[in-house]
């Protein structure tokens, strides 16, 4: 029990490390798309429409038009002449402005369209569409107990998945839970290389390691 505790804790800071690089990852996508976010809106003021005095839509968009399920998107819109303004579906509460920006998180493909209203009653919409790709599944915990044991001892490995609805290893074929954490111990009979394989609807992730048997 004590080994399989120090496996898990061991498992556990490999988990937050990888959880760092993924953020950094995408906090690095964040900057590169709010670039672009901040050079449409500065577009946005260098070009504004004409005022023909009637209500409408100066900027609809967001960041990005597609998207990884869990991941937040942001939506941008402006108005002008409106005393309402809505979005459909109803995921923020909107007032009329002439920029502002909210975070969506849709779990599936929806289309946003907003509505804006004038003081006559005139209405003014625009909408797109927001693709989510499923989130890949990840390998976040991974470690073994041995890497060379003698013959008949026992390997125990211990691993943490996210975003997978199977997890097996091969070459044996061995179906394990799909689970944050979980440690599982097997008998090796001859030296071999094994991968453990997390799948979903994203893709898979797999890891390799190989046991030596004296």
């Amino acid at each position: 029990m004590k080994q399989i505790s120090l496996l898990l804790l061991i498992g556990l800071s490999l988990a937050v490390a990888r959880l760092g690089w993924v953020w950094m990852v995408r906090h690095d996508s964040h900057l590169r798309m709010e670039g672009r976010t901040q050079a449409r809106r500065q577009q946005a003021r260098q070009s504004p429409p004409d005022d023909n005095g009637g209500v409408g839509i100066t900027q609809f968009y967001a960041r990005s038009v597609e998207m990884v399920d869990g991941d937040p998107n942001l939506v941008c819109y402006g108005v002008r002449n409106a005393t309402s303004v809505r979005i459909e579906p109803a995921v923020e509460n909107l007032t009329p402005a002439p920029n502002r920006c909210f975070f969506v998180e849709p779990h599936q493909d929806t289309t946003y369209k907003l509505v804006a209203e004038g003081t006559d009653g005139s209405q003014a919409s625009e909408s797109f569409r927001i693709r989510v790709k499923p989130a890949p599944p990840a390998i976040l915990m991974f470690t073994t107990s041995e890497r060379q044991i003698p013959r008949g001892e026992a390997v125990t490995l211990c691993y943490g998945v996210a975003h997978a609805s199977t997890v097996r290893m091969e070459p044996n074929g061995w179906q394990l839970p799909p689970v944050a954490k979980n440690c599982t111990r097997f008998y090796p009979k001859a030296t071999a290389t094994y991968t453990l394989i997390a799948a979903g609807e994203g893709g898979t992730d797999r890891k390799t390691f190989a046991v030596t048997v004296r």
